[in-house]
């Protein structure tokens, strides 16, 4: 019923290994992928920088910037 001849037989080991290697390569490249962007969140993460905090000489309170303060007392 079923013909199984020697070509159709490499033909058909070949195409699976096309398919093994292809999926091989692309989840190689996805992890690839996903080890840039955590490395880049991890790099952006780092990069925030502090800011200094001020007193303000009426409240005493501390703020970034006295421009955006103001004083209730």
């Amino acid at each position: 019923m079923f013909g199984f001849s020697l070509p159709k037989l490499l033909v058909l080991i070949a195409l699976i290994a096309v398919v093994w290697y292809g999926f091989k390569a692309y989840g190689r490249v996805n992890r690839k992928r996903q080890a840039q962007t955590k490395q880049a969140a991890r790099n952006k993460a780092s990069e925030i920088a502090a800011q200094d905090m001020i007193q303000c000489p009426k409240c005493r309170a501390y703020t970034a910037s006295l421009e955006s303060h103001s004083c209730e007392a």
